[in-house]
């Protein structure tokens, strides 16, 4: 039995995660002072949930090893080094789930990142808990592949279990014009492509209100950070952008408003139900994931709001788009992020290679050797 479970509480619109022992259903103070933490620095509720889901795998790790968060500390280095790389392999191996089903390297070391963010918060927030040992103070020189030179200060780890190189998750233009397609109504039309021109998150997009972060003159959409929204969408960062919409796309938007002007009347969101008992009420994004499996079991075509995200970074890049400004466009505080998105096919390469040798001339003339 798991002694720390994750929780949830609701104050109006807002929600707030924490930790709970599962005997007695008091509160853990450290790991929950983390998470209100968390909250005010405007993350996702989908980060902040996740965290809290960790920091209680975590404990429970803990407890197997009968360790407190200041007996961690004063570990020495080689038996701290050694804590983490079993909680990594804890992770790994399941033990953190009910059906005990493995981990893979990549979510088990970011895991770990979160439970560092916890003690760095410890750190910071309390003067007598001392440095992490197996952390070491670095700096890293970066350069973006637009020639920009960043300098930054990171704690490192040289315990994380190696990591695998992924594909980044997109999603075809043919595929995308199928779902529009099968789509029945306006409304998931417009999610679709909104989500396809914009490259905007899906918690973004929900959180739009038609009544204010629409720009109808420029045909601009804007993002807003807001911690109420009644369906619980939140942008990830507290900044504001807007991004720019397709005349034709636009065009829809302006259709779907007019066709559900009565359910629209009493809500300011952009995106509403449409049926059942949540009738005009703000979208969700559980909603949203049931619309997509609702497609996919007509198209068996099965995508998640993110791979259209990549969609967009996709094709700006093949547009000649800076990759500053392809992530500044996407909302992302850290450029190796937006190049993590990017999918260079295998065409692509040879037809550059192409272009290359027709553009260059050659170091030796064949002829010289027939």
């Amino acid at each position: 039995m798991k002694n720390y479970i994750s929780d949830s509480v609701s104050r109006g619109s807002i929600t707030y995660f924490l930790i709970r022992s599962s005997s007695d259903g008091k509160i853990v103070d450290l790991p929950t002072k983390y998470l209100k933490h968390k909250y005010h620095m405007h993350q996702s509720r989908k980060t902040i949930k996740k965290a809290a889901l960790v920091l209680s795998w975590y404990l429970n790790y803990m407890d197997e090893q009968g360790l407190t968060f200041e007996k961690v500390f004063a570990l020495s280095y080689s038996t701290q080094q050694e804590h983490f790389v079993g909680f990594l392999h804890w992770i790994k191996a399941g033990r953190h789930a009910e059906g005990h089903t493995s981990t893979d390297n990549n979510t088990a070391n970011s895991y770990l990142r979160a439970i560092f963010g916890f003690y760095e918060f410890l750190i910071v927030e309390y003067e007598n808990f001392p440095d992490l040992k197996v952390l070491d103070d670095a700096t890293v020189g970066y350069t973006t592949t637009a020639g920009i030179r960043f300098k930054k200060n990171v704690k490192s780890f040289k315990g994380y279990l190696p990591k695998k190189t992924t594909k980044a998750s997109s999603i075809s233009e043919d595929d995308i014009k199928t779902l529009i397609a099968t789509c029945t109504s306006k409304r998931n039309k417009l999610m679709l492509l909104l989500l396809m021109e914009t490259g905007l998150r899906i918690g973004e997009l929900l959180g739009v209100k038609y009544t204010s972060d629409i720009d109808y003159e420029n045909q601009k959409i804007f993002v807003r950070y807001r911690s109420n929204n009644e369906n619980g969408a939140l942008a990830k960062y507290a900044e504001e952008r807007g991004m720019l919409v397709s005349p034709s796309t636009f065009a829809l938007l302006q259709l779907y408003l007019a066709e559900n002007a009565d359910l629209l009347k009493d809500t300011e969101y952009l995106f509403i139900s449409e049926s059942g008992v949540t009738r005009g009420k703000p979208l969700t994004e559980s909603a949203v994931y049931s619309v997509l499996e609702g497609l996919a079991k007509k198209t068996s075509l099965r995508t998640h709001p993110h791979a259209l995200r990549h969609y967009f970074a996709n094709e700006r890049r093949k547009a000649g788009w800076d990759i500053a400004m392809i992530s500044r466009s996407l909302g992302h505080k850290n450029i190796a992020t937006t190049e993590s998105y990017m999918n260079v096919e295998e065409n692509e390469i040879t037809l550059a290679t192409e272009d290359y040798y027709k553009q260059t001339t050659a170091l030796i003339d064949i002829d010289d050797f027939i």
